[in-house]
């Protein structure tokens, strides 16, 4: 048995990173992917042992890439080569540099909107690409890949690159292998670069089969970007790792990616990744269960307090993607929210196309605090109804 636990709502108000200083102390935070949980006691000791030694100076990032290697091994059976692993601050640094070096100006980018919001400005305003948005498709279950216009998006000859996310934020879907030979095949019959945000990939729940985009792509000029940010809780400490698809790629990575951005990861964080990945795997399968037993529980609860609002049950992370359509509501659900029931989601708008009508929630959190956020918003909802 691991030490995982979560932490009461008394304690995390007083808890300073974003989450919990952007809101009003009346409201309760459930958008931005934070976790309400205690830290693994090997990454606590760690980190606590750094601080009282004054070990706070730049990072050491070699044994990053032998760490993860250790993890994609052992959970995956994806055999990483450490020397084709570069550490970066965070995710979205990996995702714009890799854009900028394997690609040029005026070349477009693929994505599958609704998604992470940060990939539209990261595209267009970082790496300076042009975006083309090719929405998943809802097939009555799940958001599956639009095949017929992902071909079409390809075959342009302006498409330079792909930018996937899987697991995907924020429908938690995960592509399974026969997808991700599609992509493979597509990206390979138009010479088309595949950079994979894997960053949800350690939380795939315990029934689904997570596959390395970098395992089915071969030689062809791909990159994942991955990090133990969202699965242990680390987003704060700075460390992702670019993993090159092949020789080639690593050395263009390293020969046009700026060496500060190169060194960019934080001491802390390299410390607390290599400790996640090589000490903290069996707190992160009691998260797992947690995760998906909290999944449950909100379905539960919202089919009892608030019927109107559904979502797909995600296959990883701890996000559910909310159809609030049935409200009627005259805008956007997470400001309705936020308004009559003091909880904060994240505007489903601002994940492009397709996310009117719905609003994303991070249900990373105790059981008490959960039951509380659906009673706020069903109170929400019923209040409404009876203004209607």
């Amino acid at each position: 048995m691991s030490d995982f636990s979560w932490v009461p709502l008394e304690e995390l108000r007083l808890r300073s990173s974003v989450k919990w200083r952007a809101y009003s102390p009346d409201v309760i935070p459930v958008w931005v992917a934070e976790m309400d949980v205690r830290l693994a006691t090997p990454i606590t000791e760690r980190l606590r042992r750094a601080v009282e030694l004054g070990d706070t100076g730049y990072a050491w990032t070699a044994e990053v890439g032998e760490a993860l290697g250790v993890f994609a091994a052992t959970r995956w059976n994806w055999i990483v080569d450490s020397a084709r692993v570069m550490p970066v601050a965070d995710v979205l640094t990996g995702v714009g540099q890799a854009l900028i070096a394997l690609t040029e100006p005026g070349d477009a980018v693929v994505i599958n909107s609704p998604v992470y919001p940060p990939f539209f400005t990261t595209v267009q305003h970082v790496a300076r690409r042009e975006l083309r948005d090719v929405p998943l498709v809802w097939d009555g279950q799940r958001y599956v890949l639009d095949r017929e216009a992902m071909e079409r998006a390809f075959a342009d000859p302006s498409t330079r690159a792909y930018l996937m996310c899987s697991p995907h934020n924020p429908t938690g879907r995960v592509f399974d292998r026969e997808e991700l030979r599609f992509i493979a095949s597509l990206a390979d019959r138009h010479g088309v670069l595949v950079v994979a945000d894997e960053i949800h990939a350690p939380t795939t729940y315990p029934d689904r089969a997570f596959v390395p985009y970098l395992t089915v792509s071969g030689d062809a000029p791909a990159v994942s970007v991955i990090s133990a940010s969202k699965a242990w809780n680390l987003a704060g400490l700075k460390c992702a790792q670019v993993v090159a698809g092949s020789a080639d790629v690593r050395d263009k990575l390293r020969a046009r990616v700026p060496l500060e951005v190169q060194h960019g990861a934080g001491h802390l964080g390299a410390l607390a990744a290599i400790v996640a990945y090589t000490e903290g795997t069996s707190w992160l399968d009691e998260l797992l269960e947690q995760l998906q037993g909290q999944s449950m529980r909100l379905r539960a609860l919202m089919a009892k307090q608030v019927p109107q609002l559904t979502f797909a049950p995600p296959e990883a992370s701890f996000l559910a993607w909310l159809d609030c359509r049935a409200l009627e509501l005259p805008g956007d659900p997470a400001a309705f929210f936020l308004a009559h029931g003091q909880v904060a989601l994240n505007s489903g708008p601002t994940f492009g196309p397709g996310g009117a009508g719905f609003a994303r929630l991070n249900f990373a959190t105790s059981p008490e605090v959960l039951d509380e956020v659906v009673a706020r918003m069903a109170s929400a909802v019923a209040s409404q109804s009876a203004i209607a």
